[in-house]
């Protein structure tokens, strides 16, 4: 066994890395049970149904507002109703790390306070599509200049295709940009791209569906230009 101490457990919400203020954060998957016991059964029968999956957080409430604040940050999702890439990696975004890879419509934010106690919130989100456990194929990392990033051995190809995320979470620089591609290969060295995300300018995030087939290994691509760049950035994918 390989227990994971929680303190390393990190959560990116669309552009804002969300750990320094996080409590707790649970990714659930239900599916619900169908009673299909009849009079000739001896004991009880039940059918799976209709699977529900929820990410749950709580967490310390920081009442800074200012635009492109965290707190300003989502709310402003909240009130448009979008839907928002979101990763949770329980032992942190190292390489080949296990990320859930979740993109999630934000049903709930409450905050609450009581007397003698830090003021908290919680947020209760719901997956825009089915969610998967996938792994890192980059930390949370400053890129400056182009980079080919490490190779994750996932010992098979898979056939169904995979979902990624990309968090962009912070960008500097004259004319600023960012070109992240995503790579497979059969032995390791040689690589085809198979997905690409918009060219960043500025903090972003995007899930992109990948079909079809996806290699044994796969890699993470970054194509950085303009003066003195800069692009804070994370990726995972996970296969379907």
């Amino acid at each position: 066994m390989a227990f994971v101490n929680a303190n390393q457990t990190r959560l990116i919400y669309g552009t804002n890395p969300l750990a320094a203020y996080l409590k707790s954060a649970g990714p659930s998957f239900n599916a619900d049970m169908l009673d299909a016991t009849t009079l000739a059964d001896t004991s009880k029968v039940f059918r799976a149904g209709i699977v529900d999956y929820a990410l749950n957080v709580d967490g310390l409430f920081d009442d800074t507002t200012a635009a492109g604040d965290v707190w300003a940050n989502i709310t402003a999702v909240i009130a448009a109703g979008s839907t928002v890439p979101v990763s949770v990696a329980p032992e942190g975004f190292a390489v080949g790390n296990s990320v859930w890879v979740l993109p999630v419509k934000t049903a709930t934010y409450e905050v609450a306070g009581s007397v003698a106690d830090l003021v908290t919130f919680t947020m209760a989100m719901q997956p825009a599509d089915t969610p998967a456990v996938g792994r890192s194929l980059s930390d949370l990392a400053a890129y400056t200049t182009t980079t080919n990033g490490t190779s994750v051995d996932n010992a098979v190809a898979s056939s169904n295709g995979a979902v990624v995320n990309l968090h962009v979470t912070a960008a500097s620089g004259t004319t600023p940009t960012l070109a992240v591609a995503i790579q497979h290969s059969t032995n390791n060295s040689t690589w085809s791209t198979i997905a690409t995300f918009t060219t960043a300018t500025a903090a972003t995030s995007e899930t992109v569906t990948i079909t079809g087939t996806v290699n044994r290994y796969t890699r993470a691509v970054f194509t950085v230009g303009g003066t003195t760049p800069s692009f804070t950035a994370q990726v995972s994918l996970a296969r379907k």
